[in-house]
């Protein structure tokens, strides 16, 4: 592989452990480095233009993987930022921070892992409704409906606690 090629590898696969850090800490480098060990096997039949979706397609099924081999949901962790939420920085305000993104987690644990995770790519990682369809492999009104739907039934479960 040329150095200029290794580079962009490696700033794909940088952003792709940045999602799975959020979403499962303690292994989100072992899956990246499987992603890109896979990627590198078959690279010669990915194109250019969608090689991160690839990358993040191939990311979250190997986290869905484990999953399954874990057989629980307890590690599927998840962080929104709630800056977007407050201004001030005072205890009660960090209090309140930290009970809200709490119920949110547990909220989202509660869920299944295609409607959290829709919410993550939009909400946490700030992904355009095209380009989490590409992922998806389907069409951003079909994303657009499945994030209102996944909204709504967080919303409902934040309401119940």
């Amino acid at each position: 592989m040329d150095e200029a090629f290794e580079r962009k590898l490696q700033e794909k696969l940088r952003s792709v452990y940045l999602i799975l850090i959020k979403m499962v800490k303690e292994d989100a480098e072992d899956i990246t480095q499987e992603t890109a060990i896979q990627f590198i096997q078959y690279m010669e039949g990915i194109e250019v233009e969608f090689a991160q979706a690839w990358l993040y397609r191939v990311a979250i099924h190997k986290y869905y993987d484990l999953l399954k081999k874990k057989k629980t949901h307890k590690t599927y962790i998840l962080a929104f930022d709630m800056h977007q939420l407050f201004n001030y920085e005072t205890p009660e305000h960090f209090l309140l921070k930290k009970e809200v993104r709490e119920k949110v987690q547990r909220a989202l644990k509660t869920m299944k892992p295609k409607e959290a995770e829709l919410l993550l790519l939009k909400y946490s990682a700030n992904f355009s409704l095209k380009d989490i369809a590409q992922l998806f492999d389907t069409t951003d009104k079909t994303i657009k409906t499945r994030l209102a739907r996944a909204r709504k039934k967080l919303i409902g479960l934040l309401e119940e606690k």
